[in-house]
């Protein structure tokens, strides 16, 4: 009895717990049911692959601002370390401008000649790189050495011996330098002069018409114009090494006016007892002619004495003069 009571409630709770499960399963399959009505179905399926899903991105939350909580003691910073003040640059110095190529100076001697009135050339020389030089003028047989001034410099006023008027400076290194100044339309005076050298010394004097020899008024160094008009010039410089001088006379322009150029050549020390050098050059209508002179000089017994040598237009006579 006992044991179909048994059996008999474990048939009742097999019932009662088959019974639940039914129920269970109508409620599951009513759920399933009004989901499927609720939830619309996907229109297309992607395949992904198969891994762990990334958890959906939470919302953002409202930022918090967590304040910490002030201690009792503040930390100590390490001392700050200065760094060396920067020195202080100068400025840039301003680049200089490179040094011109420096320029040689021209050296070439100018030699300009002016034909001026009374028949002169009026010489101009400029020879920058021969201050103080000594040089030798030449022109139609007339021979003169200068001496330049500081600048490389001459101005002369020369008589003209010729119608070319051709002059050449002869330089210490051999150079040469010529120019011109022609005189074609000028009728030139009649002019006589004498050049020597260095100790060979000679002196020019003319005695004009109505005078005699030794009188006042005689054109000489002393009293180089005269009244009529005739003049002497000095040339050459007495005071260089080797000197070359010469003295030119000049007739009056009145052809009526005669002269007589005469040479002197005093006896002294340095002439006495041998023979002196020198020449003459005579101008006469435009054209010149050099002549050689000697002078046979007497004993040094006669110094003081002087040698006149006369004539000299025409024939050379010698006489003595005490």
């Amino acid at each position: 009895m006992d044991m179909k009571r048994s059996l008999l409630r474990a048939g009742l709770v097999l019932a009662v717990a088959l019974g639940a499960g039914h129920l269970m399963q109508k409620l599951a399959d009513s759920r399933t049911h009004t989901a499927e009505l609720a939830t619309p179905q996907p229109k297309k399926i992607e395949k992904v692959s198969a891994g762990p899903q990334a958890a959906p991105a939470p919302s953002p939350a409202a930022p918090q601002v967590a304040l910490a909580a002030l201690t009792a003691e503040t930390p100590k910073l390490p001392p700050l370390t200065l760094l060396p003040r920067l020195p202080v640059l100068a400025p840039p110095a301003a680049a200089k401008p490179a040094p011109e190529a420096s320029v040689a100076p021209d050296c070439t001697p100018r030699l300009s000649l002016t034909a001026t009135p009374r028949a002169m050339i009026t010489l101009a020389l400029n020879a920058p790189c021969a201050p103080g030089q000594r040089v030798v003028l030449r022109h139609a047989g007339l021979v003169v050495a200068e001496r330049l001034d500081a600048k490389g410099q001459l101005s002369l006023d020369l008589p003209a011996l010729d119608d070319a008027g051709q002059v050449s400076v002869l330089f210490s290194d051999a150079s040469i330098t010529t120019a011109s100044a022609a005189l074609p339309d000028t009728p030139l005076p009649r002019r006589f002069a004498v050049q020597w050298m260095a100790d060979d010394s000679f002196q020019l004097r003319a005695v004009e018409a109505g005078q005699h020899y030794g009188d006042p008024d005689n054109v000489s160094t002393e009293a180089p114009v005269s009244a009529r008009g005739g003049y002497l010039i000095s040339l050459g410089d007495p005071t260089l090494d080797l000197p070359m001088l010469a003295q030119i006379y000049t007739w009056p322009a009145d052809a009526k006016t005669t002269a007589d150029p005469v040479i002197e050549a005093a006896v002294t020390e340095v002439t006495c007892g041998r023979d002196l050098l020198g020449e003459t050059v005579q101008s006469r209508d435009g054209k010149a002619t050099v002549t050689e002179l000697t002078v046979a000089m007497p004993g040094c017994d006669a110094l003081g004495d002087i040698l006149v040598l006369n004539n000299l237009a025409g024939n050379v006579t010698l006489a003595a003069q005490n």
